[in-house]
């Protein structure tokens, strides 16, 4: 069962996001010790506002509403203020105000953009990421999208054929991080 991710949900949902950022091999993020980080995305996943705010989640519950697959997604527009409203948050967790975490904008205009799929190593094959994929134009419609896009690590072939399955099409590359990635898109009928 699809449905928006629960403050009660965070101790679940990090280790499956988790998974990206240790993908993402990102500098910013390898520099924090794992419990600071913890509780930067503890902090973030409770705000209204954040990039892996819990409004911005929405999770694969399994048969006890146990999260076992996240997607965070969010409109172009949004990229303005999803990584500020963390920044009030530094201070708690013992990080200077000037800190940068995640700086790189990654939905072009006019997208509604899937941010962070990822499921629970114990889970995968069993579909859950294509759920959660095929979910995704309900809710672009809903907010007004006529288009939705992810991005997908060039080292990541396995998934880029997926999101090529599913419909997805390379429109041109950015990077992210310290990494390439292609920009995919899919209209939403």
């Amino acid at each position: 069962m699809i449905r928006k991710a629960k403050l009660t949900d965070f101790p679940l949902v990090f280790p499956i996001l988790k998974q990206i950022f240790d993908e993402m091999d990102m500098d910013t993020i390898k520099a924090l010790p794992e419990s600071q980080f913890y509780d930067l995305m503890k902090h973030g996943f409770y705000s209204p506002h954040y990039r892996y705010s819990h409004n911005r989640m929405w999770v694969e519950a399994d048969e006890m509403d146990r999260p076992v697959g996240i997607m965070v997604m969010y409109g172009y527009d949004d990229q303005g203020l999803i990584d500020i409203s963390l920044k009030s948050s530094y201070p708690k967790v013992g990080l200077p105000l000037d800190a940068i975490i995640f700086s790189d904008k990654e939905a072009l205009p006019h997208e509604w953009y899937l941010d962070a799929i990822a499921v629970s190593p114990k889970h995968w094959g069993e579909g859950i990421g294509q759920q959660l994929i095929k979910f995704a134009p309900e809710v672009a419609k809903q907010k007004g999208y006529k288009k939705i896009s992810l991005n997908v690590d060039q080292d990541n072939p396995r998934a880029a054929r997926l999101y090529d399955y599913m419909g997805f099409k390379t429109t041109s590359t950015m990077t992210i991080g310290d990494r390439m990635y292609n920009h995919m898109v899919k209209k939403v009928n």
